[in-house]
């Protein structure tokens, strides 16, 4: 016991530091969401339940009991058991779907006497094991073999968590992915063009619902032809993502058909704001502005905003936790946030750098990785820089799963931080 203390003490105290931080950060915005909002003339109760906060107080416990064991624990057990782990999410998942819980027309949920988690924040964790075991695996390999192994990995996940629907956190695996290919050896220019067709279906999806006319789209293809002989690579690789290409492009008005009416109403409001639909889909976006940008430089102070109290702003203590941070303590408040995941996401780059084990020093990046995807796309959700997709902000926002599944991958980097000298 007091050797395993010994070396969670050599941990990364500074990345400690940052995720203790966020930690009370959230727990202070989840308790000002339940707090009533006292108005000029009267006291106005508030629509988000005490209990919401207690619940959250709980869960920040236990991911603190998850964040240690996985520190305790040495990471070549964690790497011994990686596939295992992937092969459990992978089940749980399928479960989700044959027996979940059906909420809002979607089943993410697993329940059990009275509790519930989702899987799909499951997933994130033992995908970046699993990568990480395979990307770092010993031998020579070509890049083209990296690429399968990771896709072969990513697009199980990636098509379970889709069918439930949950078009967000889908797109959180492949971004994983990625920065580990990067990390492996795997040429940039490489996997950009693995990548064009995620270009491709973006330009295709433009072309028939925005400019409803197919040239857009055929531009693009004409200009993928160009680079591709401009690029000379080899006839079959060059052939095999034209195809990926032109099939992504042709599949995109069937995907778009079998998307949620809410979730193609979202995109449509994106990419075509207008002041009628502040009262429809645009709604939460434009809230959300209201409040950050209402909160100026010092914010309204804190339990004292306006948006979050009279309930203008939907989801405050989940999806838009940053906006209810952004009028609170305003500009300065949202600048320590961020400050505080460019630390944790720094650190673990660096602890990346410093492991002496491939697999370690893997897990830091997808755990980077993670950290990056998530507060960016969270905070740009917030601030009408991207549609709502329900993508939880790590550590600050109300979720349970999504709370110890940020406290694992701490507990992980923690772990790796602390025996970064272990191979």
């Amino acid at each position: 016991m007091n050797g395993s203390m010994g070396t969670l003490l050599r941990g990364d105290a500074v990345a400690v530091g940052a995720w203790l931080a966020l930690l009370i950060l959230g727990l202070a915005a989840v308790f000002s969401c339940t707090v009533d909002y006292h108005g000029a003339e009267q006291v106005v109760p508030s629509t988000v339940d005490r209990g919401v906060f207690l619940s959250q107080l709980v869960w920040a416990g236990l991911g603190i009991a998850v964040a240690l064991f996985c520190a305790a624990v040495p990471h070549r057990h964690f790497e011994a058991l990686a596939y295992v782990f992937y092969g459990v999410s992978l089940a749980l998942l399928v479960a989700v779907l044959l027996v979940g819980s059906e909420v809002g027309g979607g089943r993410r949920w697993l329940g059990y006497g009275g509790l519930a988690f989702q899987p799909s924040e499951l997933a994130k964790f033992t995908l970046v094991l699993a990568l990480a075991r395979f990307l770092s695996s010993r031998g020579r390999r070509s890049p083209f073999v990296l690429v399968g192994g990771a896709l072969l990995l990513v697009l199980p996940v990636m098509a379970l968590v889709f069918r439930e629907p949950d078009l967000g956190t889908s797109l959180v695996y492949p971004a994983i992915a990625v920065p580990l290919l990067f990390w492996a050896g795997v040429r940039a220019s490489l996997i950009f063009a693995l990548a064009s067709p995620v270009v491709s279906a973006a330009v295709a999806l433009a072309s028939d619902q925005f400019l409803h006319t197919p040239w857009a789209w055929g531009l693009y293809v004409l200009a993928l032809l160009l680079i591709l002989y401009r690029s000379r690579l080899y006839i079959l690789p060059s052939l095999l993502l034209l195809l990926a290409n032109l099939v992504t492009g042709l599949a995109v008005p069937l995907v778009w058909n079998k998307l949620q009416p809410y979730q193609q109403a979202r995109i449509v409001s994106f990419f075509n704001p207008s002041d009628a639909d502040r009262l429809g889909y645009g709604y939460q976006t434009f809230q959300s502005k209201v409040a950050i940008g209402s909160g100026g430089l010092w914010g309204k102070g804190y339990l004292a905003g306006s948006q979050k109290g009279l309930a203008f702003l939907p989801e405050r203590h989940t999806d838009f936790i940053f906006s209810v941070i952004g009028e609170e303590l305003g500009l300065i408040g949202a600048l320590v946030v961020l400050g505080l995941f460019f630390v944790l996401i720094w650190r673990a780059l660096r602890i990346a750098e410093r492991a002496r084990s491939p697999f370690a020093s893997a897990v830091a990046v997808g755990i980077a990785a993670y950290f990056a995807f998530q507060v960016l796309v969270n905070i740009a959700i917030a601030t009408g820089l991207l549609p709502v997709t329900g993508l939880p902000l790590p550590l600050l926002s109300k979720g349970g799963s999504s709370m110890l599944l940020s406290c694992a991958m701490m507990g992980m980097l923690w772990n790796v931080s602390a025996r970064w000298s272990e191979v």
